[in-house]
């Protein structure tokens, strides 16, 4: 519903019972009043959508970032991935520091990345694939000792989801 006061801003309160006319010359007027006027246009102007959306937060578990070899895992978002639209992921080091891992294609100075998988198996039921390359010592922001084990408590990290109901 339009705000009534930007009516009354633009064409101010007239009384009642003012009324105007509108009609072709030569023929008969109609009359309206002001307030069936702004009743009118108040009514015509539609009300935006605005989708209401959901957050959800999905812990990554038990997961060593640390050591030689790529290091992968996949974690099920429990979210259709058509209605996904947003997501960010942040990896958690063993002392409860919490660092955003970088978006998807990777980085050339984290070699880490993540994206949601693509494939029709996973189509109904989104899914995080996590990458972090720590195939040369260092070569991996993510690949020392800060975030070798399971990680505290075995969560590793979190991700938060923006998606529609």
């Amino acid at each position: 519903m339009a705000d009534k006061k930007l009516f009354e801003l633009l064409l101010g309160t007239p009384a009642t019972s003012d009324k105007i006319a509108f009609g072709k010359a030569g023929t008969t007027y109609k009359n309206i009043t002001y307030g069936d006027l702004k009743n009118m246009i108040i009514a015509g102007i539609p009300t935006p959508y605005v989708p209401e959306f959901l957050t959800k937060v999905v812990n990554i578990t038990n997961f060593d970032m640390s050591g030689t070899g790529e290091k992968t895992k996949d974690v099920d978002l429990g979210v259709d991935r058509s209605k996904i639209r947003s997501c960010v992921v942040l990896i958690r080091s063993n002392d409860g520091g919490l660092y955003p891992l970088s978006m998807p294609s990777g980085n050339n100075e984290t070699k880490s990345y993540w994206f949601i998988r693509q494939e029709s198996t996973y189509a109904s039921n989104a899914r995080v694939h996590i990458y972090s390359d720590a195939r040369v010592g260092g070569s991996s922001f993510f690949d020392q000792g800060a975030f070798d084990g399971n990680g505290t408590g075995g969560i590793r990290g979190y991700i938060y989801v923006t998606y529609l109901p």
